[in-house]
């Protein structure tokens, strides 16, 4: 689903409005009756306390409406404003209309009236959040600050219109008090803010309505952000034909491990099996051959010189390379360590290599202090740091990474011409051209020990199977997202581990492989 900033909204319903039949009142019409309809679906209205708080702007407006139609249900509702009488005139037009049908108002600027309207939102069994929409930029400070206090330590069940108020719709941020919404109802597309954290924290369940723009309209609304969805996964993955061997799925091969790192090497070769590739190369230092083969027999070794700290040695760099000229995709990185040799050896894969690169870990690690290597690639480079080692790469903290996560992945994307990986919460995968895609599966509970290998050897598979970089990103962290998910039903987050997330691998790929064949 594409996801649309706060200029990119008002540029459709602009559009809308100027090429359909209606006005911006029944827009703001429309999204006041969606949200009601959430209401009633989800637990009714009828005789329940409702109070609507609502700013001065179009978001109030909104609220406006979704109070004069829970009214019409049967609910006992007020209008509580928080900033005083509405400034534009539409809100004024649907405010008007709350008060001709009897609903009760009170306002937070009126000195007599705060005792009450405390009381009305304590004693409230829904409270509809309506002060600030997709606009809102800044820090909710002063009066407000009571108000959204009292909603937060409310017992009613708390529904956002558009944006819980208080956050940053285009940035997620939020800076100063902000509404906890247990819902967030918005309207024809997700916004940043709905995807990106902290925001994320305070949005509860996001709900996306219909409002009465065309579909068609939408999609042709021009957007760099999306989101991953299931469907358009399952359509990256064609149906097998029967008369097939392993050449047809491709060879990855996995550089890796390092003394005292035989199980980053282990998860990776191992999800990269259990995902569909013809055939896996473990290229792995000699002395942890036994302990890797001895936990995963499916792929062929090659078995590299250790230098003296238990990395691989540079010496080994003619072998790999000669290994690259009969491989499809190469996966390095994963537990390989820290070192020269590491480093050279990195840096040769890239330079020679022909087929797409997946850099993790060690990887990334080896190549922050000349990150020009990346400009001498011949083949396409998919990288896949976690916070820390984008810190690194980059040069900023990891609090600056996580504050603009957006902003760094597809910066250093544009910037280095690769394929951004950038992991944790809602991993953001970003292009060389600006295209930003977003996952909404996973999991706490993947913040263990080999999951990131997991995650590597998954991408790389794919790769190999000859999946272009940005469909093979986008379904790598989808699927293994919810593979954590579905491991975190069965094991719980504290007891899952990396290998029950592959495990997961084979229902999921049953799933996919049902879909392709519709």
């Amino acid at each position: 689903m594409i996801i649309l900033n706060n200029s990119q909204t008002k540029k459709l319903e602009d559009y809308a409005v100027k090429n359909g039949s209606f006005e911006h009142a029944r827009l703001m019409e429309n999204a006041g009756a969606a949200v009601c309809r959430f209401i009633n679906d989800l637990i009714g209205s009828a005789n329940k306390s409702i109070a609507v708080v609502c700013g001065i702007g179009n978001n109030g407006g909104d609220g406006f409406v979704v109070a004069k139609r829970l009214l019409e249900g049967g609910a006992k509702v007020r209008v509580l404003l928080a900033l005083g009488a509405p400034t534009t005139d539409d809100a004024r037009k649907f405010l008007g209309e709350c008060e001709s049908a009897g609903i009760r108002t009170l306002s937070f600027t009126a000195e007599e009236e705060k005792p009450e309207f405390a009381k009305t939102i304590e004693n409230s069994d829904i409270i509809v959040d309506a002060i600030f929409g997709v606009g809102f930029h800044g820090v909710v400070s002063g009066e407000l600050s009571e108000v959204i206090g009292m909603i937060n330590t409310s017992h009613g069940l708390v529904v956002s219109v558009d944006v819980p108020s208080g956050v940053d719709s285009d940035s997620g941020e939020v800076s100063g008090a902000c509404v906890r919404a247990d819902h967030t109802v918005t309207f024809s597309t997700r916004k940043p803010g709905h995807v990106i954290y902290p925001a994320v924290d305070y949005c509860g369940e996001v709900h996306v309505a219909a409002i009465g723009i065309d579909d068609h309209v939408i999609r042709e609304q021009e957007h760099h952000i999306s989101t991953i969805d299931y469907d358009d996964v399952c359509r990256c993955f064609p149906k097998r034909e029967r008369n097939t061997h392993k050449g047809v799925f491709g060879k990855l091969l996995c550089i890796c491990g390092s003394l005292g790192m035989a199980g980053s090497a282990t998860f990776a070769g191992k999800a990269a099996v259990m995902s569909g590739v013809g055939m896996v190369e473990m290229a792995v230092p000699a002395e942890i051959y036994p302990i890797v083969a001895g936990n995963l027999v499916d792929p062929v070794y090659v078995l590299l010189n250790s230098a003296k700290s238990g990395t691989v040695s540079a010496g080994s760099i003619p072998l790999l390379l000669e290994k690259l000229k009969d491989v499809t995709a190469v996966m390095i990185g994963c537990g390989m360590g820290r070192g020269k040799d590491v480093t050279e050896v990195v840096e040769a894969v890239i330079r020679h290599s022909d087929v797409p690169i997946v850099i993790d870990a060690d990887g990334l690690n080896a190549i922050k202090d000349d990150l020009g290597v990346l400009g001498e690639a011949k083949a396409p480079i998919v990288m896949t740091p976690h916070p820390g080692e984008m810190a690194r790469l980059v040069g900023k903290t990891n609090t600056e990474v996580q504050s603009q996560r957006l902003e760094v992945a597809s910066s250093f994307a544009m910037t280095f011409g690769v394929y951004m990986v950038l992991k944790g919460a809602n991993t953001v995968c970003a292009t060389p051209d600006g295209r930003i895609m977003i996952n909404l599966t996973g999991n706490p509970g993947m913040s263990k020990s080999g999951s990131g290998d997991v995650l590597a050897g998954l991408l790389g598979s794919l790769l190999a199977q000859g999946m272009g970089p940005e469909e093979a990103a986008a379904s790598a962290v989808h699927i293994h997202g919810l593979a954590g998910d579905r491991a975190a039903e069965s094991y719980s987050q504290h007891s899952m581990t990396a290998n029950d997330i592959i495990i997961e691998f084979s229902e999921i790929f049953s799933d996919i492989e049902r879909a392709s064949r519709k």
